[in-house]
């Protein structure tokens, strides 16, 4: 088995045929590894625009990448077979799933197709390091972050260019390499649910009338002594999240309860937090008005 760890970069572009902004990819690069993670070679390309002509100022500074690099190189689908003959039937992987969303973008417009010809098993190599990290997975870590945290020296990488990202994510797996833990990361990218999944952005729910809403789902206990609690207030919609307040009657404790609704691929997740009880400030009695001076 070989591995292929893919990075692209891409400028925010504006298509005419889509009427909006789309991110055209504009160079490829990555690294090929055996099984045990030893480089076999590796891939970089700089790729020719074709709907945005000139690459915006942001992307040249934050990549180095300049009009003058991408002149006269080839285009998007000549990349991306010769990438394909390059990585063969290996395992392509990507630091998170924003280069797969990248691809599924660019083979829609140029080929009519959400498919990505080179791709047949894949990994998010984001989750998996984050899982061996042992991150709870409230917020994504970076590949930068996770080479500080696995003590990787990032000097002689040069950031936000493609190639290097792709040898900076070979590090980190490297690091955290166990086969055991890899497999169930191992996915099947040829059946048409690895696109649906890749495709379904989660939703906030902020409607409680919503169906997948159970009653059990609004229900706190107390954090104190673990007694169902009840509810003594409305709840109240900020940002994206519901509050109410409680108060347990067997130890009196007051708490205000959140709650939070999304809707994902695999079904709708709820997480509850506890939240420490805030009394409502006392309103200001007005101060009298002042009496005028009787004129003597």
């Amino acid at each position: 088995m070989t591995f292929v760890i893919l990075d692209l970069e891409w400028n925010g572009a504006y298509s005419r045929r889509l009427k909006g902004f789309m991110n055209e990819i504009i160079e490829y690069g990555a690294v090929k590894a055996d099984e045990e993670f030893r480089i076999l070679d590796t891939f970089e390309a700089l790729i020719r625009p074709q709907v945005g002509k000139k690459i915006s100022g942001k992307i040249s500074t934050l990549t180095s990448i300049t009009n003058a690099d991408l002149a006269g190189g080839p285009q998007f689908l000549q990349v991306s077979g010769r990438f394909r003959r390059w990585a063969g039937d290996a395992v392509v992987m990507t630091w998170g799933t924003s280069d797969i969303h990248a691809l599924i973008e660019n083979f829609r417009y140029f080929c009519g197709s959400r498919r990505i010809p080179f791709l047949k098993r894949y990994v998010d190599l984001q989750a998996y390091c984050e899982r061996r990290l042992g991150c709870d997975g409230k917020q994504q870590i970076g590949l930068s972050t996770a080479a500080q945290l696995l003590g990787i020296d990032e000097d002689g990488f040069d950031h936000h260019r493609a190639l290097d990202d792709s040898l900076l994510s070979l590090r980190c797996l490297q690091r955290l390499y166990s086969r055991k833990e890899l497999l169930p990361f191992l996915q099947d990218a040829v059946c048409e649910e690895f696109y649906n999944r890749m495709e379904f952005r989660t939703v906030p729910i902020c409607d409680l009338n919503h169906p997948l809403i159970r009653p059990g789902d609004l229900a706190f206990r107390c954090d104190l002594c673990g007694r169902r609690a009840r509810r003594t207030g409305a709840w109240q919609l900020r940002n994206k999240s519901f509050r109410a307040p409680f108060f347990c009657r067997r130890c009196g404790h007051r708490f205000y309860g959140r709650v939070q609704f999304k809707l994902k691929y695999e079904g709708m997740t709820v997480k509850k937090k506890i939240l420490p009880f805030e009394e409502p400030p006392e309103q200001k009695r007005p101060a009298p008005a002042a009496v005028p001076e009787e004129s003597g």
